[in-house]
């Protein structure tokens, strides 16, 4: 009976258990709780995660900007590992690349950090990754270049001009190319200066400067030595104009002056024409001694922000293109930069000035008279010329007595003017004058070298040395980009050439065709990475 009773009782016993809730929401409760604090650990975890991304890509974005900036001169790595060491993440720095050209510098960076989790550890996650990457870029669209190329005598030997020209019309090609896409952002302009003795420039940068002895038969400047220790070229300041003369040959005319006068020999300020620039060089031919100083002096100041005034008046005028007003820029404008480039085929050699009392409108001792044809007829006056017979006409007897002057024209002596020693050394050259116009009077050797070596002095090859090292090292301390070409010269004429460039890699010594390569080495160098935008 006993059993029956319990077995009446066993299904009512497991209906109340099934019904019985006491407990059942501490259980529940418990469940959720761990849900809840799993979910707030995971929202903390995350947080902390995010918040070391962010410091990671701030700082890597800083890192990578300031280390871009072309303006700065470190190495851009460890600039960017100053920066994570500095916000004490050296550690999770993972790699750093740096590409650098000419005109651009481009900085790439990778890092990664972990963080580790304070809650979501118990469903087996120990730490999360961040991660951050960045690259920066920094590119000059304004370039101001200045080409200084050889044209001295010795470029008219073994093929060496058209050579060069061929490589100069190249290196112009290359450098102007994207500037004729008109999506191109700036410009590039180009000055091309041709050096020999001297260096002709336009008379719209002569007629800015404040000049001595000026005259309008050649536009050259004497540079003082002081004027080579900066690439500034100030035209307030007071310089003589170089004298129109020829001190190398026995002619009338004068066939060799220290300034010449051919129109290809002038130099071109800041064109932006292809064609107008292959054509000067086209031109260009071969004469007169080695002046690198003076070149890469007038190179150097058309890059130098103290010509923007006269080249502006040029842009007026119409001389310049006006899409080119403003420049040269100041060295520290953003996004621009200036290029020297200096080629030659040898050495410095004797620069030639006149002396202070065989210039401009100081008058000489000859007198003259110019026929119809436009050649003249020179010769002394002197006492010795005198009216021998007293008819009143000195003249007369002037043009019988010179040494045959007048044997063309007896009416020479009466329409002779006394020439100023401007319009002398325009009618002849300094031998050609010491000879029939002095030597040919007496027969007198002493005369004859008296008044060949008196009218001139010159800047020896020492000096020009020395004045060259001094301008090359002004230009790249204003912040110029150099590069020297060194073409078909011994090594010991090499080195001053090695020393202007601005590294090695910025140098090219070079031999027949090779110049080509060496010009479109560097064209392509400045031209490949330019900004479009």
């Amino acid at each position: 009976m006993e059993q029956d009773r319990r077995d009446r009782l066993r299904p009512t016993r497991l209906r109340r258990f099934r019904q019985d809730e006491e407990g059942s929401l501490v259980v529940a409760g418990l469940m959720l709780f761990m849900g809840v604090l799993l979910i707030g650990g995971l929202s903390v975890d995350i947080i902390r995660q995010d918040y070391n991304r962010l410091k990671l890509q701030s700082t890597l974005d800083s890192a990578i900007l300031a280390a871009a900036d072309l303006d700065q001169k470190l190495d851009p790595k460890a600039v960017v590992e100053d920066y994570f060491d500095k916000n004490g993440l050296l550690p999770q720095l993972d790699s750093v690349e740096v590409v650098e050209a000419i005109n651009s510098r481009t900085v790439t960076a990778t890092a990664k950090m972990d963080t580790d989790t304070l809650f979501i550890q118990a469903i087996g996650f120990d730490s999360l990754l961040s991660q951050a990457a960045g690259t920066a870029r920094e590119d000059i669209s304004d370039i101001e270049i200045s080409m200084v190329l050889d044209i001295s005598g010795s470029m008219g030997s073994y093929g060496r001009m058209a050579k060069m020209q061929d490589a100069a019309k190249s290196f112009v090609e290359t450098v102007l190319t994207s500037q004729e896409d008109a999506n191109s952002n700036g410009e590039i302009s180009v000055s091309v200066v041709p050096y020999s003795t001297q260096v002709a420039v336009p008379r719209g940068i002569l007629n800015q400067m404040t000049l001595e002895h000026a005259h309008g038969y050649s536009s050259c400047v004497d540079f003082k030595g002081s004027d080579f220790s900066t690439a500034a070229l100030d035209v307030s300041q007071s310089r003589v104009q170089t004298g129109h003369f020829d001190p190398f040959t026995f002619s009338m005319p004068p066939r060799r002056l220290v300034c010449r006068t051919d129109a290809a020999a002038e130099t071109t300020v800041l064109s932006r024409s292809s064609s107008d620039l292959k054509a000067q060089i086209d031109a260009l031919t071969p004469g007169g001694n080695t002046s690198i100083d003076v070149g890469i002096k007038w190179g150097a100041a058309l890059l130098d922000p103290s010509l923007r005034g006269a080249i502006d008046s040029m842009v007026t005028d119409g001389q310049v293109d006006d899409k080119l007003s403003g420049r040269p820029y100041g060295y520290d404008r953003n996004n621009s930069m200036k290029v020297l480039l200096v080629m030659t085929d040898g050495a410095n050699t004797a620069q030639y000035m006149l002396r202070d009392g065989y210039r401009g409108d100081t008058l000489s001792d000859v007198w003259g008279y110019q026929k119809s044809d436009g050649s003249w007829r020179t010769s002394l006056k002197s006492e010795e010329y005198r009216d021998t017979d007293d008819d009143g006409d000195w003249w007369e007897d002037w043009w019988r007595t010179s040494w045959g002057a007048w044997d063309d024209n007896p009416d020479g002596g009466n329409n002779a003017q006394r020439l100023t020693y401007a319009e002398l050394w325009s009618v002849m050259s300094t031998r050609y004058n010491a000879y029939y116009n002095h030597y040919a009077r007496y027969w007198n050797y002493n005369t004859y070298m008296d008044w060949y070596y008196d009218p001139w002095t010159t800047v020896g090859t020492s000096t020009k040395n020395a004045r060259m090292t001094s301008i090359c090292n002004a230009v790249k301390d204003a912040g110029t980009l150099v590069f020297t070409v060194a073409f078909e010269i011994t090594e010991s004429n090499a080195t001053l050439l090695r020393d202007c460039a601005s590294s090695e890699n910025h140098y090219f010594n070079v031999a027949g065709d090779e110049i080509v390569y060496a010009f479109n080495a560097i064209a392509s160098t400045i031209n490949q990475l330019r900004l479009v935008q």
